[in-house]
């Protein structure tokens, strides 16, 4: 009776160890700390064996050994690895090559030898292989194998619940690289248009749409949408999914729209079907607008809540990056209009050059749409070119008003301006990406310009600049000739093509300028001098000193 008693009481003690090593299975933390505790109860269970843990790591497509990362992988699409996520048992290492005719010679030499291994046991969810247990130095007993046939059961849920915390932080890890996919769109207009298409490198939708809020109307404004076929309509405030959320100001989320009591029976947004998160874009003083995301009812995978806050967290970078746009755009153009009214001002010193510079502007910043260059490209010639002759503050204004030609001693005095306007730029750091361009806008090809460089020696940019300043003086009056009009104009500026700008500027200002209204050809300028016999005669009485002032 003792003795049976004892026996019963060993063996109790025996399970009672087993249960505990395999709770300890339910404590962790990562991914790293459960199978630490899997390696431990396996080793403590079964002293005489060794054991390893081959991880899926989807973002590599490769099976690891997490504590000892890089000395083996196997490729998640190897015949190894589909072969045992069929296998539903441990099994024998060398009976597992036979019975699927592995013809794997390399890999059975690592894990029978490198391993010393004996025994597989796969981990398996829903046919996927989640990981593999190898066991090494001795073949289990039937005890050994009973056991880890409990641990991999175990083992399933919870190496199943890791996979998805990891592959949540490695969202999360990716969304913070969010930020600069938006700060390369170079305006907010541009930002808009590609906020899904962005969007959905973070968040995989079948649906989805961005409202722009209206603040007098009171309004959420369609920008953008997918799947959604024709025009999505305007929305008032509280009206469809994304009505709602722009009047909660709160972000929604909701597993299955036709079981919902009160999305279900909403006519709004009618394309947005099946799981659907929702989240507004606003600041602590405004709202921006609303963004929507729906995935199709025969998803495999419908949105969770994990996905409301990844949408949050989004919506939080794409307000910031709007307002960061909308102050910087308001800097500049406040900066800009400051630049503007000083060249006003020195324009004004003249009544023939009165407007130039920013006719100029129009000109360049046609051009180089035209020829396609960058955003920054564009911008750094529109400050260039409203400050091309901003050196003339420091010319004497007898000269720079001066009626009739000018003495060779005037011309070398003008020609001062475009160092003048460089110095003067030159000790603003906003204004360091444009100072040659000031410089050098008087320069010519051939090297026959004012600091006699040739081409390739400065800003190419400098050319689109000199080709409209002189565009700008050939249809203007002069005291000495009327203005050309567009025709001789162009004729003229053609004759200057390799001397002073190449053919692909001046064609490209050529297609702009015959694309857009006359209305440069109706400028207001001061009444003209008695016309000259041609336009040959016309280019001769302005020779000296021909470039315009």
């Amino acid at each position: 009776m003792n003795d049976f008693s004892v026996l019963n009481t060993s063996q109790a003690l025996v399970d009672l160890n087993k249960q505990f090593l395999l709770d300890k299975l339910d404590d962790w933390h990562t991914t790293a700390g459960l199978t630490e505790s899997v390696i431990t109860a396996i080793t403590g269970r079964i002293p005489e064996c060794s054991a390893h843990i081959f991880v899926h790591a989807p973002e590599a497509r490769e099976y690891r050994e997490i504590e000892r990362e890089g000395l083996a992988t196997i490729p998640e699409d190897s015949l190894f690895i589909a072969c045992l996520a069929m296998q539903e048992a441990g099994i024998r290492l060398d009976d597992f090559f036979n019975d699927y005719i592995l013809d794997d010679p390399l890999l059975h030499e690592l894990l029978s030898s490198a391993y010393d291994g004996t025994f597989l046991f796969p981990v398996v969810h829903r046919f996927n292989l989640l990981a593999f247990i190898l066991i090494g130095k001795h073949t289990p007993d039937e005890s050994g194998r009973q056991f880890l046939t409990e641990l991999s059961q175990r083992l399933k849920t919870n190496l199943y619940a890791a996979s998805i915390a990891d592959q949540r932080q490695r969202e999360l890890l990716r969304l913070a690289e969010y930020p600069v996919a938006l700060h390369r769109r170079h305006n907010i207009a541009e930002l808009s248009q590609n906020l899904l298409e962005d969007l959905g490198a973070e968040i995989k939708f079948d649906y989805g749409i961005y409202y722009e809020y209206e603040e007098y109307l009171n309004q959420l404004i369609p920008v953008v949408w997918t799947g959604g076929g024709k025009a999505p309509p305007r929305l008032a405030m509280g009206t469809g999914i994304s009505g709602q959320t722009a009047e909660r100001r709160r972000a929604l989320y909701v597993p299955d729209r036709s079981k919902h009591p009160s999305f279900s029976c909403m006519e709004e947004e009618s394309f947005i079907q099946g799981s659907f998160v929702s989240a507004p874009i606003q600041t602590d003083k405004r709202l921006i607008g609303v963004i929507t995301l729906g995935r199709d009812p025969d998803s495999q995978e419908a949105f969770g809540v994990e996905h409301r806050y990844t949408l949050e967290i989004a919506a939080a970078f794409i307000a910031t990056e709007i307002t960061n746009r909308l102050l910087y755009d308001e800097l500049e153009q406040s900066y800009f209009s400051t630049v503007a009214s000083l060249t006003r001002a020195l324009e004004a010193k003249d009544l023939y050059t009165r407007g130039h510079s920013e006719r100029v502007m129009t000109f360049a910043v046609g051009t180089a749409q035209t020829l396609k260059l960058s955003q920054d490209a564009i911008r750094r010639i529109r400050y260039a070119a409203i400050l091309h002759d901003i050196g003339k503050i420091g010319v004497s204004d007898s000269i720079i008003t001066k009626p009739t030609r000018l003495t060779d001693t005037e011309f070398a005095e003008i020609k001062r301006h475009t160092e003048i306007g460089y110095t003067i730029v030159n000790d603003a750091g906003f204004f360091s990406e444009i100072r040659d361009l000031i410089r050098y806008h008087h320069e010519k090809m051939d090297g026959t310009g004012y600091y006699a460089k040739r081409s390739g020696d400065y800003p190419w940019e400098a050319m689109i600049i000199s080709m409209a300043d002189i565009y700008d003086a050939l249809t203007s009056n002069r005291p000495y000739r009327k203005a050309f009009d567009r025709k001789e104009a162009l004729a003229s500026l053609e004759s200057l093509v390799g001397i002073n700008f190449d053919q692909r500027i001046f064609s490209a200002f050529k297609t702009w300028i015959e694309q857009t209204t006359p209305c440069f050809e109706e400028k207001i300028s001061p009444p003209a001098a008695k016309p000259v016999a041609s336009i040959a005669a016309q280019k001769t009485s302005t020779r000296n000193g021909s470039h315009p002032r």
